[in-house]
């Protein structure tokens, strides 16, 4: 048995999945809210102590034993990670990680504490003589003891320690095939943050945190149309792109010419697009082929119409639950893409 905890700052989201040779099943999977009135959703007040209870209070919702559970895998946010693929040397693992850990010091932010890396091999590198692509992750002593402290005092012996866009990439590989030309784009949309992922066969593996979730949305609608957070949050769920519209006030009665407004979701675009374009100047021989979506937030309506048209892409429905097992209808099954992937790398050797 694996439990996957997606630890977020709106929700926290766990399932455990267990392993029949090749079937994959859902035995226990379960959500809950860090703030038991929506209204009170404060990120600035969300302590550690009210996290760690939160997850408690989850597991006991579960019927899940913490002392009980051996497998666990949980995940560091991407604001708390640096990502990056590179091309280095081949060379011995011992050699490689002296090498690896002086790169790593130039992109973590520094917090007083030593760096703390983990790498993938990715092979051989297709460009260059006796190179090797590396995904190099890297994180501070700090933020891995903050992690470790959360997850401790729900009652958990702290496990694996990923990061979620190695978490939502483990899903996407679980039932994707890495496209051979060109790369896939991953939108794993949740409520405090975008965590946005391009990968291919033969093009860089590139992460960034995008600033805009179901978060920033309500704040922009709380704002607009003078509503308190759970009713800003009611209009986002039910309405969509369109939850800023306003009767007769973008259109000019006199001559019936329409005004397009410009939102939060016109910003995410721009957000996007110009990763898109970043990553493109560094890559300049690959494309974009399909955009999966999935998170908390992937399901509002009109979303995904709304990134196609403007962004003039495919989108893909992203299953999360695809080639998994499960007993049960699960509502909005895209908020636990990452505790899923989570769950998928704790079978891993």
């Amino acid at each position: 048995m694996s439990l996957g905890i997606d630890i977020g700052k709106f929700s926290i989201k766990a399932v455990q999945l267990s392993k029949d040779g090749d079937e994959v099943k859902v035995d226990n999977i379960g959500i809950i809210n860090t703030f038991d009135d929506i209204n009170k959703f404060n990120l600035d007040s969300l302590s550690k102590s009210q996290v760690s209870a939160c997850l408690q209070d989850l597991l006991a919702k579960m019927n899940i034993k913490p002392k009980k559970v051996k497998n666990i895998v949980s995940s560091l946010s991407g604001k708390s990670t640096d990502i990056r693929q590179i091309t280095t040397l081949d060379m011995p693992d011992n050699e490689l990680l002296v090498s690896l850990e002086l790169e790593a010091k130039k992109h973590v932010p520094l917090d007083g504490t030593e760096a703390i890396i983990d790498y993938f091999h990715l092979g051989n590198s297709p460009n260059e003589l006796d190179k090797i692509n590396v995904i190099l992750v890297t994180t501070t002593k700090n933020k891995i003891k903050d992690h470790a402290e959360i997850v401790k005092n729900a009652g958990l012996k702290p496990g694996i320690f990923d990061c979620d866009p190695i978490g939502i990439s483990n899903l996407y590989q679980f039932s994707n095939e890495l496209p051979e030309n060109g790369a896939d784009v991953l939108l794993d949309i949740g409520h405090t943050s975008t965590t946005l992922v391009v990968w291919g066969k033969n093009s860089s593996y590139f992460s960034r945190e995008i600033e805009i979730g179901g978060h920033q949305i309500n704040k922009a609608l709380m704002q607009e149309f003078n509503l308190d957070y759970q009713s800003a949050d009611t209009k986002k769920n039910d309405l969509g792109v369109n939850s800023f519209d306003k009767k007769n006030a973008s259109e000019d009665e006199d001559n019936g010419i329409s005004i397009e407004q410009r939102t939060i979701f016109n910003d995410f675009i721009e957000e996007v697009r110009k990763t898109l374009r970043f990553y493109m100047k560094n890559n300049n021989q690959s494309f974009f082929n399909s955009f999966f979506l999935t998170g908390g937030c992937a399901n509002l309506p009109g979303l995904s119409d709304f990134i196609a048209s403007n962004l003039n892409v495919t989108i893909k429905d992203f299953n999360a639950f695809n080639n998994i097992k499960t007993d049960s209808s699960i509502e909005n099954p895209n908020q636990f893409a990452l505790a899923l992937g989570l769950a998928l790398r704790g079978f891993e050797k």
